[in-house]
C-alpha cells in the first residue's frame, strides 16, 4: 500500500511539473493571434514568425555565442581546477572545491547582484564578455562536479605506465588521462552550455541592452503576449531535453566503458 501511495504521489508530482511544458506544444501550433488552448486550427505560423523576425533570430544567435564562450571558459577552468583539487596536495582544496560549486547553492538573484556590482565597477555591463564571464560562473560547477568525479575513479597506474615508457608528465596526461576524461568533459560541457543558454536572471542584471533568447521571451511576456513566445519556449525545451539526453548517453557510455 505504501509503495502504491508513493507511486501515486510521484505520478502527481511529475504531472504537475511536466504538464505546463506539454501544454506549450499545442499552444505554439495555433493559428490564432493570441494564446489559445486547445487550438482551433493547427498551424506552423508562429514558428515561421520566429525565424523571419530578426529580433528573435539575433537573440538566439547571441544565446549560442554566449553559451559557447561560457562553455569553453568553464570547461578549461573547471578541468584544470578538478585536476588541482583531486591530485593536488595543498591546503584549502576543499575550500576551493566549495567555492567553485557554490553557484549551485547561492540564490541566483544574489549571485546576479554581486556580478552586476563587480561588472559595474569594471564598466563591463552591457557587453558580450560580461555575459560570457557571468554565464561561465553558472556553468563552472557542472564541469567541476562531473570531471572531478571521473578523475577520482581514474586508475593512475595507467599514467605511471606511460611515464615509465618515457612519456613526460604533460604527454602522459594528454595521451592517457585526457582521453579518459573526454566523455565526462563532453557531458559536462553540454550541461554547462544549456545552463548558460537557459539563464535569465543573471542575464537580466548584466546584459544591459543585449537580448539573449530567454530575455527576449521574458520581454515579450511583459509587453506583448503572442504565440511566438510559446513557439520559442517549445524549441528551447526540445533543444534542452535533447542536449540533456545526449549528455546522459555519454555519461552512461563512460560508466559501461570504465565502470565509473
Amino acid at each position: 500500500m505504501t509503495r502504491f501511495l508513493l507511486g501515486v504521489y510521484f505520478a502527481i508530482a511529475v504531472a504537475f511539473l511536466v504538464m505546463p511544458l506539454v501544454l506549450l506544444v499545442p499552444i505554439s501550433l495555433t493559428d490564432s493571434q493570441f494564446l489559445e488552448f486547445p487550438p482551433k486550427h493547427i498551424s506552423m505560423r508562429w514558428y515561421r514568425e520566429f525565424f523571419v523576425d530578426a529580433s528573435w533570430v539575433n537573440a538566439t544567435l547571441l544565446s549560442f555565442k554566449v553559451g559557447i564562450g561560457a562553455t569553453l571558459v568553464a570547461l578549461v577552468v573547471g578541468t584544470l581546477a578538478s585536476v588541482a583539487i583531486v591530485r593536488g596536495n595543498f591546503p584549502g582544496r576543499r575550500v576551493l572545491h566549495a567555492l567553485l560549486v557554490a553557484p549551485l547553492i547561492i540564490p541566483t538573484v544574489i549571485l546576479a547582484l554581486a556580478l552586476f556590482i563587480v561588472f559595474l565597477r569594471w564598466k563591463w555591463v552591457d557587453s558580450v564578455p560580461a555575459l560570457i564571464f557571468a554565464h561561465a560562473v553558472v556553468a563552472l560547477p557542472y564541469v567541476v562536479l562531473i570531471v572531478s568525479s571521473s578523475l577520482r575513479s581514474f586508475d593512475t597506474t595507467l599514467e605511471r605506465a606511460a611515464r615509465v615508457l618515457g612519456a613526460g608528465p604533460l604527454r602522459a596526461f594528454f595521451s592517457v588521462t585526457l582521453p579518459y576524461l573526454g566523455p565526462s568533459m563532453f557531458a559536462s560541457s553540454l550541461l554547462a552550455f544549456f545552463a548558460s543558454f537557459d539563464e535569465l536572471i543573471i542575464t537580466l542584471f548584466v546584459s544591459g541592452g543585449l537580448q539573449t533568447l530567454p530575455v527576449r521571451i521574458w520581454t515579450d511576456l511583459m509587453l506583448r503576449l503572442d504565440p511566438t513566445v510559446a513557439a520559442a519556449a517549445t524549441m528551447l525545451i526540445v533543444v534542452s531535453v535533447v542536449g540533456m539526453g545526449v549528455a546522459e548517453y555519454f555519461r552512461q557510455r563512460n560508466v559501461r566503458r570504465y565502470g565509473n
